[in-house]
């Protein structure tokens, strides 16, 4: 099958989640499959190799004019008459004048993949425009033969809201790679890390990691110096917090420092190691819309994820075993509670986990629904 992804924003060095899913997509796809990414310039050269074998096409401005671009249309239709294309998949909905315009000029079946419910997320944070987003997203997803979604939550609701024909959506969740539970890292490496990070053999170690630029994530980080860390310290709990991600915002860099027992690391590279070290893992968010793509790379590794409704919005309860634990919403108390309880509790994930979220799995539904 060849397969254009119209990617209106700049995803390598995949390092967001949502970046990552994007590259994912595209690496699991072009296994199997001819694809080209139709883009803007990456953030650095040379991480072409997270998109495995996709041909990289830059093509399209970065600057906001891109979204009401005409000249892209004669790009794309050349890039889609030489590559000989069925389908287009344009990654986000913010595309939808050009879905329309191809839909009427071409014959290529058209595709969106949805990362959130855009107009939910910003009404969330508080965004005055969430209402003519409302009507650009419902006109972009009825002009697309099908819609994919990341979570069923988004699915569902997109089909209420959007008055989706449901044959026309697909889950298309944010993948790992792998297709059972992976080796987590050595013993000699997780006690190289701890002690590192200067955690004595008693103590617990407790990690956030996100792109703390977004403000829901940076909130977070807020909620665990001024909720979660003094209930925790009332409680006796000997601990040390570990928050990783980049974008901090500097006032919050300063309170964390004037914060005994928690640690702000910034970017750090390997942040499986991080999460095989950790005793437990943090999701307090209370706004943002989508699925918390932090959450399902923690729970891949066999690691205990403790969170709010809304850090647990749109992930499968169902196939989480033990390993998710769910407090409501601004419940510190039950929050904090949660982590002393758990902490030292065995860990177990079921094999329908990596039924659900591995890549493989995920294109392998695609691929059949579009063919």
């Amino acid at each position: 099958m060849r397969i254009i992804s119209v990617i209106s924003y700049p995803f390598l060095p995949a390092t967001t989640g949502g970046e990552i899913c994007t590259a994912g997509l595209l690496n699991e796809l072009s296994k199997n499959h001819d694809v080209t990414a139709f883009t803007v310039e990456p953030y650095k050269n040379g991480y072409e190799y997270q998109t495995g074998k996709t041909d990289m096409v830059y093509a399209m401005p970065f600057n906001a004019s891109r979204y009401y671009n005409f000249s892209l249309i004669g790009k794309l239709k050349k890039l889609i008459k030489q590559k000989q294309v069925k389908w287009i998949l344009f990654e986000q909905p913010w595309f939808g004048w050009l879905i329309v315009f191809l839909r009427l000029t071409t014959k290529n079946k058209i595709a969106v993949r949805s990362h959130n419910i855009e107009y939910l997320r910003f009404k969330s944070i508080g965004k005055w425009f969430w209402q003519m987003l409302y009507i650009y997203e419902k006109f972009t997803y009825k002009s697309a033969h099908l819609v994919f979604f990341l979570s069923e939550t988004d699915r569902q609701k997109a089909i209420y809201e959007f008055d989706l024909k449901p044959e026309n959506t697909l889950l298309t969740p944010y993948g790992v790679d792998y297709l059972e539970q992976p080796k987590i890292a050595s013993q000699q490496s997780i006690f190289n890390l701890r002690n590192e990070l200067g955690i004595v053999p008693n103590e617990k170690m407790i990690l956030f990691f996100s792109t703390l630029s977004y403000a829901p994530n940076s909130d977070a980080v807020n909620y665990i110096v001024d909720e979660i860390y003094p209930r925790l310290t009332q409680q006796g709990l000997v601990f040390k917090i570990i928050i990783c991600g980049k974008g901090l915002p500097e006032q919050l860099g300063h309170k964390i420092t004037n914060t005994a027992h928690i640690k702000y690391l910034g970017f750090v590279e390997d942040i499986n190691l991080y999460i095989d070290s950790a005793d437990i893992m943090l999701n307090p968010i209370l706004s943002g819309g989508g699925i918390k793509t932090k959450a399902i790379d923690t729970l891949a590794r066999n690691q205990r994820v403790i969170s709010t409704q809304n850090g647990a919005e749109g992930i499968d309860i169902d196939i989480c075993g033990n390993n998710l634990i769910i407090t409501q919403d601004n419940n510190w108390d039950d929050f904090a509670n949660a982590i002393v309880q758990h902490i030292n509790q065995p860990k177990q994930l079921p094999a329908a986990f990596y039924q659900t979220y591995s890549w493989s799995n995920i294109v392998h539904n695609l691929v059949e629904k579009i063919y």
